[in-house]
């Protein structure tokens, strides 16, 4: 019989990864996008997807369908310039997340999507679908 034992690093490897999760934590924004939470609800007549984006303006927000893949795109740019003629600061920030979806029966000409108090609403109507059965007598 195999056991899986699990894995515990020793004290060398567990003092490099918390000194790179502090180098992380000092470059990193803590307002920058990281990730961001999706809630996707379904009736028979459409689906809602709804995005937990705050701060984040809707020209930051790009969404694109191909084929059937749903591609929610956050982009967030800012600088902080300090107009002194020699400075010893400048500081640039990008910080970008995407979430794709698949929906294989949605209809593309109808969606609709709306920005309100950081959260993102994406109503995709479904197709309806015609029944295509017929009943055949037998001779």
């Amino acid at each position: 019989m195999l056991r899986l034992v699990p894995y515990k690093k020793n004290g060398f490897e567990r003092t490099f990864d918390d000194l790179f999760h502090m180098m992380d934590n000092f470059w990193q924004n803590e307002n920058a996008i990281t990730h961001f939470n999706l809630d996707v609800s379904e009736t028979e007549e459409s689906y809602l997807v709804e995005a937990e984006i705050p701060g984040v303006k809707k020209d930051q927000i790009t969404l694109d369908v191909k084929d059937d893949l749903l591609t929610i795109h956050v982009k967030e740019e800012s600088s902080e310039d300090k107009e002194e003629k020699n400075y010893i600061r400048k500081e640039r920030r990008v910080s970008e997340m995407s979430r794709s979806l698949r929906f294989n029966d949605v209809n593309l000409d109808n969606i609709q999507a709306k920005l309100e108090d950081g959260i993102l609403k994406i109503h995709l109507p479904k197709l309806k679908l015609v029944e295509n059965r017929k009943r055949i007598e037998i001779e």
